[in-house]
């Protein structure tokens, strides 16, 4: 098999995800490491990439942490006047809580 995809258990299905929360579940999948299962695009990029506004996305992330799917962390980066900026967040995909 050649091309791009990625691999996500048959077990989701059985989970009760809403169609947003399975879009965004697949998504974060689709870009976290292999090996490490974390990935951190930024709010605006799900939202375009899964043609949803940038407020679902926040909802639904909310959602997936809530119901244990995914974890979430906030990042920051010094700026030049020394004040923290956030940047993305970092997403860590969680075993199914099946």
């Amino acid at each position: 098999m050649s091309g791009n995809f990625f691999k996500m258990d048959n077990d989701i299905f059985r989970c009760g995800l809403t169609a947003y929360e399975f879009i965004v579940y697949s998504y974060l999948i689709m870009k976290a490491d292999r090996k490490t299962m974390t990935c951190y695009p930024a709010v605006t990029k799900i939202a375009s990439e899964c043609n949803m506004s940038v407020s679902q996305v926040r909802k639904v992330t909310a959602s997936l942490v809530d119901k244990k799917f995914i974890t979430k962390k906030m990042r920051y980066r010094k700026t030049n006047n020394g004040k923290n900026h956030q940047t993305s967040n970092l997403y860590h995909i969680e075993p199914l809580p099946v």
